[in-house]
């Protein structure tokens, strides 16, 4: 394909400095770049500039109406996704933003996919009524997790999705920096929080380390996946447990390779635990959301912990991670691979919708 043709618009929860939607961005662009050369690629984002430097993308403001109406018009397909974009637990803002935007894309004659979404919660039946509607409109429907593929169903879309797999499983690890790099290996914890209501997580959380590193000589090393939100809520879990917090922030290719020099990763950042299973460490989630004990459906392995779970429950099971991380390490290798070629599904399906257009 040569440059300057008709392009693809993406867009998604990118430019805010959350390193899992970033890998969902990274592994997006490595696919279509894969497929289509270089068919000029749009991308929304709240800081154009980092975003255009990071993925070699041409990126614009994601509230910018009249950038966004200049650049479908120069494309032919509009990709929504990946990641949670369509979900209103917090508020119906989300996904009437994005559900606006792909009706527009589909007002203007544009081919439209949701790519590897994760979908849900959708609560208010007005957002949900909207949802099925534009849904079906939409040319192809892709899904990261069985649940969300249940949702599209429950919502009445007639058109079955798509499973596929969430677009980070396509990355490749990059060179860590060495001063970082020196602070994991085989007996370094890594842990990734978020914030999350009250944080009431913490204290058990930060117990449950404390107790595990005292007893195994292990050290914590916690590493915010979203600086400007993580950085209060790891630095509480550092306090608690004595561990060391990693304040550089990397691109993802550089911390799929931190994570994979772990022996066993903590914590509620899906992308963190996403990135582990990569790399055959084995992940202890606490399931904050629905998102995460879908994960662990998919890798087969033993359940994530509720998000309340006491200490002794969080530290018996980073026990049993930690004394079979050898043992899991194939398991979690090949059910990474079989999510990887799922990941390759969606890719496929944008790149067909763009050939034929």
């Amino acid at each position: 394909m040569r440059a300057g043709g008709p392009g693809v618009l993406i867009c998604g929860y990118y430019g805010f400095g959350n390193l899992g939607d970033e890998a969902v961005l990274a592994g997006m662009v490595q696919a279509l770049r894969a497929r289509l050369g270089a068919v000029p690629l749009f991308v929304l984002s709240a800081d154009p500039a980092a975003t255009s430097a990071a993925h070699g993308v041409e990126a614009l403001p994601r509230g910018d109406l009249p950038a966004l109406l200049r650049a479908m018009r120069r494309c032919r397909l509009f990709l929504s996704g990946g990641g949670s974009l369509l979900q209103d637990a917090t508020s119906a803002r989300s996904a009437l933003y994005y559900l606006g935007l792909l009706r527009m894309a589909q007002a203007l004659g544009l081919r439209t996919m949701v790519y590897a979404a994760g979908l849900g919660p959708l609560r208010r039946p007005a957002v949900r009524a909207l949802a099925r509607r534009v849904l079906e409109r939409t040319d192809a429907v892709t899904v990261r997790d069985a649940d969300s593929a249940a949702l599209v169903g429950a919502l009445g879309v007639r058109r079955p999705p798509v499973l596929t797999a969430d677009p980070a499983f396509l990355l490749h690890p990059a060179e860590v920096p060495a001063d970082v790099a020196s602070v994991a290996g085989p007996g370094a914890l890594g842990v990734a929080v978020r914030p999350w209501g009250s944080n009431s997580f913490v204290g058990p959380l930060g117990e449950a380390l404390a107790d595990f590193c005292r007893r195994r000589g292990a050290r914590a090393v916690v590493l915010p996946f979203h600086h400007r939100l993580d950085l209060a809520v790891s630095q509480s879990v550092v306090e608690a447990c004595g561990g060391t917090l990693v304040t550089r922030q990397f691109q993802p290719p550089q911390a799929l390779a931190l994570i994979a020099r772990l022996r066993v990763v903590v914590g509620l950042r899906l992308h963190a635990l996403m990135f582990a299973a990569s790399a055959g460490v084995p992940p202890v989630g606490l399931a904050y959301d629905p998102k995460v004990a879908a994960l662990y459906s998919d890798l087969a392995v033993e359940g994530s912990l509720p998000l309340d779970a006491d200490a002794g429950t969080v530290s018996a099971a980073i026990d049993r991670a930690w004394e079979g991380a050898e043992a899991l390490r194939p398991a979690l290798l090949a059910a990474a691979a079989r999510l990887r070629a799922r990941a390759e599904v969606a890719a496929e399906a944008a790149a067909r919708l763009y050939t034929t257009a």
